[in-house]
């Protein structure tokens, strides 16, 4: 029977597939849109299937997510992070899940808050000194670095410069390996050839023997403190009591301490390069925060009343989602709108795409923070906006991560005008997150603001 589900056509009819592999973030929210919005990329190994439409979203996602698992990139994530909550599945997610979710509770964010105030006053400084010459600098360099020391200081209170930069280091070398290996599947005998495997194992064994040491020193220690490191550790499964084991307590620590920084940087990089084109919605955002504000630091109390500073984050997620796509493959042949998917088969959930269709959005493809007018954001349908994906996989460290930008955001905005260089490139890269491929370079202009 023939298929009903458009195929892309493409220029070269023997490459059609690598149009796509080329840059998925560009081709579904470009020619991708044009072909529908569920439709197949005919590869020679493995059928894979793109998906903006809402009802195939939700069955994949919610309805009859129990046939569905993580594709085979996420597979290759485990190099680096294990079983941790981004890549177990079944019931060892869930119970993972179950162990993990409290240490995200607001009663346990509030306190983690002002770790995070206290890091953020101390980058913002030196982010004063460094962009005092009037060189340009890269923002996303500089949000990721912010972002590195927010997250290793309330995951593991760390402290010592040399281990923030090798830790920050490692993670940037892994996922380059981790992106090569997902995207260039025929090489991957090479990497065991020309050193990249081993230096990864290197860089692999340094931050374990690191995290191992630190967990030791925890468990010896009467007054440990209180970061997330402490409550893993002290988290007990609710049907035994008992604790994760070392194994366990890693793969969730290296999980939050990748996810925990990635998102909130690339957040932020990609809103600073929105706002710095939009300078009446800076203002605005800026009105918003010193009224707010003043010239205090930031409390936790502060953030219920910065609405307008969520909305300009959450719409510059919505043009750039750190978490770009989702994959998932059916364990069991399924039917989608009336159509056999396979078993092993991939759907590529664009959530890029979905994100930037009319069907859901005023101004699909305009920086428009209004779109996230609470009367507004009440007639759209729920997986219209999914920056941390949705169904019961929804990222544990959501609220985390808003919490971190909307600090950061009113911070920065307060500090400092941006002038963005305008003949540098500015390209979306997917790689495990959405990053600018040549980064985005910014002047920096301070403005006199006394901190109290």
């Amino acid at each position: 029977m023939k298929s009903n589900i458009p195929v892309f056509k493409g220029k070269n009819p023997i490459l059609r597939g690598a149009e796509f592999l080329k840059n998925p973030f560009l081709f579904t929210t470009g020619p991708g849109r044009a072909i529908g919005d569920f439709y197949r990329i005919p590869f020679i190994f493995r059928k894979v299937f793109v998906a903006t439409n809402h009802e195939v979203v939700r069955h994949v996602l919610q309805t009859n997510q129990k046939n569905y698992v993580k594709s085979v990139a996420y597979r290759h994530l485990k190099l680096a992070l294990g079983n941790g909550l981004v890549t177990s599945e079944g019931e060892y997610w869930r119970r993972q899940r179950r162990l993990a979710q409290p240490v995200f509770y607001k009663t346990q964010l509030e306190g983690i808050f002002r770790a995070m105030a206290e890091v953020g006053e101390r980058c913002v400084a030196a982010l004063v000194k460094k962009a005092a010459p009037g060189q340009p600098l890269d923002m996303a360099k500089e949000m990721m670095g912010i972002t590195s020391d927010i997250v290793l200081k309330t995951l593991f209170s760390a402290e010592s410069p040399a281990d923030l930069s090798e830790m920050y280091r490692i993670m940037i070398d892994a996922q380059d390996y981790i992106v090569f290996r997902t995207t260039r599947p025929h090489l991957i005998p090479f990497v065991y050839i020309n050193g990249m495997h081993r230096r990864f194992k290197k860089d692999m064994d340094w931050f374990d023997g690191y995290l191992y040491r630190l967990m030791d020193e925890r468990r010896k220690d009467p007054n440990p403190p209180n970061d997330l490191l402490t409550m893993l550790l002290s988290a007990r499964y609710e049907d035994t009591g008992e604790a994760m084991d070392d194994r366990q307590v890693r793969d969730e620590a290296i999980t939050l301490f990748a996810a925990g920084h990635e998102t909130s940087s690339n957040g932020l990089a990609w809103t600073l390069y929105l706002l710095s084109k939009h300078p009446a919605i800076l203002e605005k955002l800026r009105t918003e925060v010193e009224d707010v504000l003043g010239s205090q630091t930031p409390s936790f109390e502060n953030l219920r009343h910065l609405t307008y500073t969520l909305q300009v984050i959450q719409e510059g997620m919505r043009l750039y989602p750190p978490a770009f796509a989702i994959g998932r493959e059916p364990v069991e042949d399924d039917k989608i709108m009336g159509e056999t998917i396979p078993a092993g088969s991939v759907i590529f959930i664009s959530i890029a795409a979905i994100h930037r269709d009319p069907r859901y959005w005023e101004r699909p493809d305009t920086f428009y923070p209004d779109h996230f007018l609470p009367e507004i954001e009440k007639e759209r349908p729920r997986l219209a906006y999914m920056p941390f994906g949705a169904g019961p996989r929804m990222c544990i460290g959501n609220h985390f991560a808003l919490m971190e930008m909307q600090l950061l955001l009113a911070m920065l905005v307060r500090q400092f005008d941006f002038d963005l260089l305008e003949d540098h490139p500015v390209e979306p890269e997917p790689l495990i997150t959405l990053k600018p491929r040549h980064g985005i370079l910014m002047k920096l202009r301070g403005r006199k603001v006394a901190v109290v």
